[in-house]
């Protein structure tokens, strides 16, 4: 660590010239930068800020109490970390004005009252500087060197993040300036790598185009000490910025022109030339085809086209794909023979995330649709279902028709009141007792009314399972498992998270 005067001050070779503060006692945890030692009277316009100015007063001798005053006045306003005066030669005791000045000014003042060589104290405690500044330059440096060979290997904002992580010896997480997990290294999951973020042992601002992105969380268990962490932390950031404005290759036409089409596909301005359109994108499925809309959430673009293209790969057939509005949108065209053509879609999405190892992107797959012009409903529901599920990798629109429908049905305020007058003593106890009843409920139903499973999904022991399912029961006045009521409780905890987002 950058060493304070008063750490300076408990070392052997100063603690030898029986140091005595006399003022700025306040003010002995600045950093020292450098010790130097003079007897020059004019000494304040060669001084930088920072030193530990060692003097016998030999300097002062002859002067009187103003040029005195005056003389530690300049020191002062050069921003020295402290003066220390060895009595005995010049002064046999401390002028008082000196005293009285470096108080005024704040400024850490110690008599030295034995005499120790001022080249002893100026070259045991300057050696110690140039290794810590020697040692953060290599540390630097080498953090630097493997970020570096990271881009040039043309790793992307998750490598990037796991050389980081190696060189801080801790989890790292990525924060967008929303507060979303972007991306982390070294953690089981989002919800270690949330624990982790809010155990944070250092954090650092991440820069796009000159403007605050996110940040940058270093989790707890780094043996680097706390400069060092930010010190590594900083380089890593600068390198996940490089990463993430990366962008390889320029788009070809080929590429443009598939997501000019998928952008009017999703905005419902597609024309009768749609077919043709498709065709110079490089996307034409034959007529034995249906079309299943895509939307990938991803910070990079490349590889999010990339699990596209490995999943149409996987199913032996052909797709659309394009950036549109900052997410990356894709059609996958899955043969009419086979009876599900969005479960079909789905494993080869889940194949492909696996096989490319991306753990930071989302997909959702939507419903299947004849021809083009069917297909801009299921590019939109699947764009929304990303919005509704963000802690889940890969959602399909039929396992969200009842969120997708409340969305379509109005506002927040809509849903909400469909959640109160259902589950309102649920949403008042989870308000009250800061826990959620609400997604508890939701979570149970979801699984089949099936206590076993959904404590497993929920990780809580069955019978800490059965205490909250008895005081929603409690909360409610009846059995949640009756048949009737199972729809309604459904709509309601589901109007309720659509609500709450």
């Amino acid at each position: 660590m950058p060493l304070t005067l008063r750490e300076l001050l408990s070392f052997d070779v100063l603690r030898e010239a029986r140091p005595e503060i006399l003022a700025g006692d306040a003010a002995l945890d600045r950093v020292v930068r450098w010790v130097h030692s003079s007897e020059i009277y004019e000494i304040g316009p060669l001084l930088t800020g920072g030193e530990l100015l060692l003097t016998t007063g030999l300097g002062l001798a002859g002067t009187d109490a103003g040029a005195r005053r005056h003389y530690l006045r300049e020191i002062a306003g050069r921003g020295v970390a402290g003066v220390a005066l060895e009595l005995g030669r010049t002064f046999p005791e401390t002028p008082r004005e000196l005293v009285e000045e470096a108080r005024r000014q704040e400024l850490p003042f110690i008599a030295l009252h034995a005499v120790v060589p001022f080249i002893r104290i100026t070259e045991h405690v300057n050696t110690l500087i140039v290794d810590y500044a020697g040692r953060r330059l290599r540390l630097g440096d080498s953090a630097t060197r493997a970020l570096n060979e990271a881009l040039i290997a043309g790793a992307g904002v998750s490598g990037v993040l796991a050389t980081g992580a190696e060189v801080v010896g801790a989890p790292l997480m990525l924060l967008s300036n929303s507060g979303a997990l972007v991306a982390a290294h070294g953690v089981d999951g989002d919800r270690d790598a949330w624990r982790a973020a809010e155990r944070g042992a250092c954090d650092c601002p991440v820069t796009l185009h000159g403007q605050p992105w996110g940040r940058l969380v270093a989790g707890p268990g780094s043996a680097l000490r706390e400069e060092d962490l930010a010190t590594a932390l900083e380089r890593t950031a600068v390198a996940l910025a490089l990463a993430m404005l990366r962008t390889g290759s320029p788009p070809s036409e080929r590429d443009h022109q598939a997501s000019a089409l998928l952008r009017d596909l999703i905005e419902g301005a597609a024309e009768a030339d749609s077919p043709v359109r498709a065709v110079i994108a490089g996307f034409h499925p034959g007529p034995g085809h249906l079309l299943v809309g895509v939307a990938v959430d991803s910070l990079e673009t490349a590889p999010a086209l990339a699990v596209i293209d490995r999943a149409a790969h996987i199913l032996h057939t052909t797709a659309l794909r394009g950036r549109v509005s900052g997410l990356v949108l894709g059609v996958l065209a899955v043969p009419r023979a086979v009876a599900d053509a969005v479960g079909a879609a789905s494993q080869a999405l889940e194949e492909a995330l696996k096989r490319l190892s991306a753990p930071q992107i989302r997909v959702a797959v939507g419903h299947p649709a004849s021809d083009l012009g069917e297909l801009g409903g299921s590019l939109r529901d699947a764009r929304a279902a990303l919005g509704l599920r963000q802690g889940t990798r890969l959602v399909t629109t039929r396992a969200l028709t009842l969120e997708l429908e409340l969305v379509r049905q109005g506002d927040g305020r809509h849903a909400a009141e469909v959640a109160r007058r259902t589950i309102g003593p649920l949403l008042d106890w989870d308000a009250a007792h800061r826990t959620d009843l609400a997604g508890t409920l939701e979570v149970f139903l979801l699984h089949g009314c099936s206590a076993t499973r959904a404590s497993a999904v929920l990780h809580l022991g069955r019978q800490s399972f059965y205490q909250r399912l008895q005081r929603i029961e409690a909360l409610l006045g009846y059995p949640v498992t009756e048949p009737d009521v199972h729809a309604a409780l459904l709509l309601a905890t589901a109007a309720h998270r659509v609500s709450s987002r």
